[in-house]
Parts: structure tokens; C-alpha cells; sequence
């Protein structure tokens, strides 16, 4: 039951972050490689760097996760086609624009921030809280990261509507609360980094920015 769980957030955090990619890499007006790169990337780098830092050989191509790339690369395959439609295109065009990127982006982030510890519990069995806080936040960030500074991007944990900040707290509950109910600690964690980031997105709550010459601060947090 719990695998099956699992396995079915996981490939929802894969559909989410692929998405963003496609849709990151439609706006940079990029061809189809950039965009099934882009989603590769968001979808896996995270993972990628945490497994790394765990010392255990990368996953991000292995057989277990051939499943998952081949979602990854039709979802992007997918998405990067529907920019043809004109209405379609339309709307990705349009100031909902980067609402959409983040909605997904939020899903994904909170999706693979609870998997990237699940990892780091079983390899590393769950002694040291800041191990797996740590790789809930790695994993969650990680391939975003690596997309925004392929797309010439300041990061979006760098700049974007306190975009670390629910990552920590959702790594935090799940790393304390997982031991006494698994899934329903995982749910809420997911829940606790969606509801703060898409807050966050709609109210555009911000950290303090210094302000440059002839800039306000409310101008550097747009």
C-alpha cells in the first residue's frame, strides 16, 4: 500500500516539474531538445545531487526510474507541441503565465521534497534529522535550480515568493512526524509547502531585497 503510494506521488511530482520545464523552456523560446532537457533536469537534478551527497551511485537513469523518464520526456513532448496552438499559446504568453510555472513547480517542490527524504531514511536510516531535512530540500530545489541557471535565470529559491523557506518547514514536519504515520505525515508535508507557496505567489510575500539606485524595494520584489 505504502509503495503504491509512493510510486503514484512520485510520478505526479514528475508529471508537475516536467510541466514547468516545458513550459520554462517554451518561454525561453527554446526548440524540443531544450524543452525535454528542461524537464529531464527539473524533474531529476534534484535527485541527482542528493544521491550524489549520499554517497550511492545516481539513479537518474537507472532502470527503476525508466518509467519515469519516458512520462517525463512525453509530458514535455507533450506540452512543447500545445505552444502550436494558437490559443494555447495564447495563453501561455499571458501574465498567468508565471502563475502556471509556479503552481507546478510548487507541486513538484513539495512532491520530491518528502521523496528526497524518504531516500536519505532508507539509506541512511533515519539518524540524523539535519541529513534528512537537508535532502528534502536538495532534492525539492535542486533540479529547478540547475533549469533557471540553464535558462540564464537567477533561481527561483534565490529570489522568488520565500521559495525555501515552506521547503524547510515541510522537511521539518515530515523529518519529526514521519515514524508515527507515514502517508498521512507525507500528505501533510506536501500540503504544508503547496498552501505556503501558492500563498506566497498570490500574495507576493517576499524577503527584504536591498534597493538599488533609482530602484524602490517594491520594484526589486515584482
Amino acid at each position: 500500500m505504502i509503495d503504491t503510494i509512493l510510486r503514484v506521488v512520485e510520478f505526479v511530482g514528475v508529471i508537475a516539474f516536467s510541466i514547468s520545464g516545458a513550459i520554462i523552456a517554451i518561454q525561453k523560446k527554446t526548440d524540443i531538445i531544450g524543452a525535454l532537457i528542461f524537464a529531464l533536469l527539473t524533474s531529476f537534478g534534484g535527485g541527482f545531487i542528493r544521491d550524489i551527497t549520499l554517497g550511492i551511485t545516481p539513479r537518474i537513469l537507472s532502470l527503476d526510474n525508466l518509467s519515469l523518464c519516458i512520462v517525463c520526456l512525453v509530458i514535455a513532448g507533450g506540452c512543447f507541441s500545445l505552444a502550436f496552438v494558437p490559443k494555447t499559446a495564447e495563453l501561455i504568453t499571458k501574465h498567468s503565465h508565471n502563475f502556471i510555472i509556479e503552481l507546478f513547480d510548487a507541486i513538484g517542490l513539495s512532491v520530491f521534497c518528502v521523496l528526497g527524504i524518504d531516500v536519505a531514511i532508507e539509506v541512511s536510516g533515519g539518524a540524523n534529522p539535519l541529513v534528512l531535512v537537508f535532502c528534502g530540500c536538495i532534492t525539492g530545489v535542486g533540479g529547478g535550480m540547475l533549469r533557471d541557471i540553464c535558462s540564464a535565470e537567477i533561481p527561483f529559491i534565490l529570489r522568488k515568493h520565500i521559495y525555501l523557506i515552506p521547503t524547510l518547514l515541510g522537511s521539518l514536519f515530515y523529518t519529526f512526524t514521519y515514524k508515527f504515520n507515514h502517508i498521512a505525515s507525507m500528505l501533510i508535508a506536501i500540503g504544508i509547502i503547496i498552501v505556503l507557496r501558492v500563498l506566497a505567489i498570490l500574495f507576493k510575500w517576499n524577503l527584504p531585497i536591498p534597493k538599488t539606485e533609482g530602484e524602490s524595494i517594491k520594484d526589486n520584489i515584482k
